[in-house]
């Protein structure tokens, strides 16, 4: 292969980067040591709001396989939550490193019986503790805990992570563990191309595009011819496999080669927590959010701290002339796929149309297109009363296309051809600074690090007649957010403040959201800028009892609108834990003594988000 010698080049680089920390053989598989296992996530890989940590480990669908400390060391910390990580434990070694074992079904007898004795001092079923370093010392291959499916598990599985003295995540899978097989190139299915300013065009287009990669001959590339003008951003869609399962893992490392230069590559080795949430730009967030894959940009966009590039551009600028542009994806047993293709070497004969309703803000631009019968109609913006003629970036024999830079004003409506549209653009409010914005119907207070980068301000007030919702649409859906803003609604109807709260509005269902009322205005913090109602909650949980006896005590509880906030259970006046496994909204008593039997006055009481409470009440 003529581009071999690059390879090896760019991967070797790309390792300067990674740590080896330790010796292959210090940590054992935490599951089945010895036997072949295989994986249902790899570390880094995209999920919806965060990078994947560690690995998910399949335990065959079911709960209870034993899991085994790594290495020697000691439980340094235990948490029990309803969501998350469910039952998890911390394990420090004497290395520095510190193992973390998530959604366990339950701990080992010494550290159970230390959780029950704390749960019921604390008298909560969610927990976090630090036991002393003498307390709970394991040798490695010792059995700690029992695989589960607690937490925020979609399956049963173990979630598994390795953290280095900083608690930044490593990469399991780099310290070779011979239990995990993978000879399976890292698979590639799309690759996108994105204009990142003005000026620029894909196949004679603003926007962004999509083309499948096929393979031939080991290396994959586009179907169709493709043409590249300007300041261009590529993204790919691709994944890895491994030995015997189908799960689309994550690729660790990646490489962008253009006319030889290495312009971009990433290397996935170790993740820091604090910067998780800049997945929501490393990925295409609007393209995912719209319905796509998730998409691994290869450029880095404003607002993006992540520390994992090794080379970073913001794009490449590409000329008239022909460009070479090559992609390495490294999986971490070593396999790499090629990705090879030249751009502006062939003439583009179907020129895209892209899908635009109405209009759409894409990358500081007004975008939109005026479909004609032959002659195009004359499109104007107006800013106030001002009227501002607009020339086609692009005409062909269906249609015309308009860009405006919102740098130049922000029109509040266009005229397409004697048909009037509002805009709805309120304000441009750029990231990195606190800006507050006010309206007769709401205000909204940013915070300095509440943007990755400029928001165009849209708002429009609405009503649901049917419903009686006053709705407060914000659509920007598809924006990701890097922290809270904080936005005060103005109703115009009036709310009993003791049952109504803020709740976001999708197609016919309601999330809620919280809020505080000061005078007859609501404060709520929200890290996606949707459509918002006020509604009411005035119906109390639903208890529903499941097994009742002795020995057992198995409840159903679950809220159709605001959702449980808490539950509390006393038998004879004493505090009983009640696990709760949300997913299936159960609950069920631990005794702290299994040798009492369950007798005596039972009471649980369960309240709701809004502050509406329901009690059963029982003679055992």
């Amino acid at each position: 292969m003529r581009f071999g010698l690059p390879v090896l080049f760019i991967f070797l680089s790309i390792h300067a980067f990674t740590q080896p920390f330790t010796s292959d053989n210090y940590y054992l598989f935490p599951i089945n040591p010895g036997q072949q296992n295989f994986l249902a996530g790899t570390m880094g890989e995209l999920r919806s709001s965060h990078f994947h940590a560690g690995l998910d480990i399949k335990t065959g669908g079911q709960s209870g396989l034993p899991v085994h400390a790594t290495a020697d060391g000691y439980i340094s910390r235990v948490r029990v939550n309803t969501g998350g990580y469910g039952y998890c434990l911390y394990m420090t070694h004497p290395n520095g490193t510190t193992s973390v074992y998530a959604h366990l079904s339950k701990f080992e007898g010494r550290i159970a019986r230390y959780l029950l004795d704390e749960q019921y001092k604390a008298e909560s079923f969610e927990v976090q503790l630090f036991p002393d370093k003498n307390q709970f010392v394991f040798k490695r291959g010792e059995i700690i805990a029992y695989s589960g499916n607690t937490g925020s598990s979609s399956g049963p599985h173990l979630h598994f992570e390795i953290r280095d003295a900083n608690q930044r995540i490593l990469d399991p899978l780099k310290f070779n563990f011979a239990e995990i097989k993978d000879n399976i190139t890292p698979q590639m299915k799309n690759i996108a191309f994105v204009t990142l300013d003005g000026s620029a065009r894909v196949n004679e287009t603003f926007g962004r595009f999509e083309f499948d990669a096929i393979k031939t001959h080991d290396v994959y590339h586009t179907r169709v011819p493709i043409s590249l003008k300007g300041k261009i951003g590529i993204e790919i869609y691709a994944y890895d496999l491994l030995n015997g399962v189908y799960n689309r893992n994550g690729i660790p490392e990646t490489t962008l080669v253009i006319n030889g230069d290495t312009v971009f590559s990433q290397s996935k080795s170790s993740l820091s927590f604090g910067k998780q949430r800049n997945i929501l730009v490393h990925m295409d967030y609007e393209a995912y959010r719209n319905g796509g894959k998730k998409y691994n940009k290869l450029f880095v966009e404003d607002g993006n701290t992540n520390d994992f590039y090794n080379v970073s551009s913001q794009g490449f600028n590409f000329s008239d002339s022909t460009h070479l542009i090559q992609i390495y994806m490294k999986d971490s047993y070593g396999n790499i796929s090629t990705f090879e293709t030249e751009v502006n070497n062939r003439k583009v004969v179907n020129l895209p149309d892209p899908y635009i309703n109405e209009f759409e803000i894409y990358r500081d631009h007004l975008h939109f297109k005026n479909i004609h019968q032959g002659t195009p109609g004359k499109i104007s913006l107006f800013f106030g009363n001002t009227r501002r003629p607009l020339e086609p970036y692009r005409t062909d024999r269906r249609a015309a296309y308009y860009l405006w830079n919102l740098h130049d004003g922000l029109p509040d409506s266009i005229d397409y051809a004697g048909k009037i549209l509002n805009t709805g653009i309120y304000a441009e409010i750029p990231s990195g600074s606190e800006i507050s914005f006010f309206n007769h119907h709401s205000d909204l207070f940013f915070k300095q690090y509440s943007l990755f980068d400029t928001l165009y301000l849209r708002f429009e007030k609405d009503y649901d007649a049917q419903l009686g919702l006053e709705l407060f649409r914000f659509p920007h859906n598809d924006t990701p957010l890097r922290s809270t803003v904080n936005i005060r609604l103005k109703p115009e109807y009036s709310y009993p403040e003791n049952t109504a709260r803020v709740y976001a509005v999708y197609g016919s269902n309601l999330s809620y959201q919280g809020g505080t009322w000061e005078d007859g205005n609501i404060s709520f913090d929200t890290r996606d800028l949707v459509t918002f109602t006020i509604a009411e909650d005035t119906i109390p949980p639903v208890i529903t009892p499941r097994i009742i006896n002795s020995s057992e005590l198995y409840f159903k509880i679950n809220d159709e609108r605001s959702g449980i906030k808490s539950f509390r259970a006393t038998l004879n006046g004493s505090f009983l834990l009640m696990n709760y496994e949300s997913k299936k909204d159960l609950i069920w008593a631990v005794r702290k003594d299994e040798n009492i039997p369950l007798k005596g006055e039972f009471i649980l009481e369960v309240e709701d988000n809004t502050g509406n409470k329901q009690i059963y009440q029982r003679n055992l």
